[in-house]
């Protein structure tokens, strides 16, 4: 299954709104539409799984689109199905 990594724009990492995803993983819809974009697919069987390749590999299940960093809190992972799910302290919501 193919994910998608949605990470913040580097222009709004200042921003209260990106503090509160990068450090308590809270996303507000209103920001996720206007500060996220798609930085790579990544091929996986589940969230766990992408979070895993998204920080050690193996490289050749990651599709780079944009310049990223690790996959880390605050960081969005959509499913094939459009789900999205942002990645928490501890696990996903």
């Amino acid at each position: 299954m193919k994910f998608q990594v949605l990470q913040i724009r580097k222009d709004r990492r200042t921003e209260e709104s990106a503090m509160n995803a990068r450090v308590l993983g809270e996303v507000d819809p209103v920001f996720f539409l206007s500060a996220y974009d798609i930085v790579a697919e990544i091929e996986a069987t589940d969230l766990d799984e992408v979070f895993e390749i998204g920080n050690i590999g193996p490289e050749e299940k990651i599709t780079r689109i944009a310049p990223m960093h690790s996959v880390s809190v605050g960081d969005v992972i959509r499913d094939d199905r459009g789900r999205c799910f942002v990645v928490s302290p501890i696990g996903f919501t």
